[in-house]
């Protein structure tokens, strides 16, 4: 019978706090289909990555698993090699396994190991989606609601340095365009202007007080404060 070699060996621990949890984990789908291994290893990873499962978190045997799962133990003891391989699980003393302790999991080779892995699956991912017709902004928000899906919302970006005094009157001189108003449809609230310049035609939605206020109506002359996502009106 073939050895599996599970890595490094684990002070022994005890039995998973919440059998819950691991009877939630091991759960296989008959609509999935990936091999049955294939599933089992995903579903370990994904219980690490939402902290289902944490460091030295004792996992069924194989047998035990096999029987649970009714699959061949041949079948829990690929899912769990592989894993091994990865240095995501290792043997712990007295026999079984168990998710690997962060000193394991930071050793060279296994970093290099993992990354390795990592890039696959970027690159098989941004393949994959480039070819279903999804943009790379799309891609990127995409990953980023699945990370945050599983606890790992990424922080928001670094606010930009704000500009020096000199900066400010360059900045709205650059981003004004002059032009003449040609409709004006005014709510209770709210009211479109439209403006014509000398390049492009500006549609802008601005509250009513400003409308009444800037006393805006076809014909008048007005300037457009571009900014990154809205239209600021002025005389």
């Amino acid at each position: 019978m073939t050895q599996i070699n599970l890595g490094p060996i684990l002070p022994k621990r005890a039995i998973h706090r919440n059998q819950e949890v691991l009877d939630r984990v091991f759960q296989l789908d008959e609509h999935d289909p990936a091999p049955t291994y294939i599933q089992l290893e995903r579903r370990i990873r994904v219980a690490i990555a939402d902290g289902a499962l944490k460091p030295g978190d004792a996992l069924p045997s194989v047998r035990k698993l096999a029987e649970q799962l009714g699959v061949s133990p041949n079948t829990v003891g690929r899912a769990y090699a592989d894993l091994s391989r990865e240095g995501v699980i290792v043997a712990k003393a007295g026999g079984g396994s168990a998710v690997a302790p962060h000193e394991v999991l930071d050793q060279p080779a296994l970093r290099r190991t993992r990354q390795e892995r990592l890039d696959i699956l970027i690159r098989q991912t941004a393949v994959r989606g480039l070819a279903l017709g999804f943009d790379a902004a799309q891609l990127l928000e995409a990953l980023k609601a699945e990370l945050a899906v599983h606890g790992h919302a990424l922080p928001p970006a670094v606010a930009p340095a704000p500009l020096g005094e000199a900066e400010v009157p360059l900045l709205s001189t650059r981003n004004r365009l002059r032009g003449t108003v040609t409709s004006v449809r005014a709510g209770e609230l709210l009211a479109e202007v439209t403006l014509d310049v000398t390049s492009a035609q500006i549609v802008a939605a601005i509250t009513r007080t400003s409308l009444d206020r800037l006393q805006l109506e076809p014909g008048s002359r007005a300037a457009a404060y571009v900014k990154a996502i809205e239209v600021t009106l002025g005389r």
